[in-house]
């Protein structure tokens, strides 16, 4: 009898213990890091502990600047092109 209730008391404490390992990693980024959130907080950015600041994801992280300057999504109308609508050619019209 007394064998059994020490298996059963080692197995209760395994059960208690078990999540307490799994809280003590932290969240990963994607769901603990918000953009009203700390910039302090760890987060597990795949197998790595960072902060959300470095993660690029908290209150007052400033945005990273572009590598490269970003081309304007038109070209700037030269001085000699006309800006005048004209009706399709009578070739162009099928």
């Amino acid at each position: 009898m007394k064998l059994i209730s020490k298996t059963v008391f080692a197995s209760i404490a395994a059960l208690f213990l078990a999540p307490m390992t799994a809280a003590a990693a932290p969240r990963p980024c994607e769901i603990q890091c918000t953009y009203n959130g700390s910039c302090s907080l760890l987060c597990d950015n795949g197998g790595e502990v960072i902060t959300c600041g470095d993660f690029g994801v908290c209150a007052g992280a400033s945005p990273v600047a572009p590598s490269e300057p970003q081309a304007a999504a038109q070209p700037a109308p030269s001085e000699d092109a006309e800006l005048v609508c004209r009706a399709p050619a009578a070739e162009a019209r099928g």
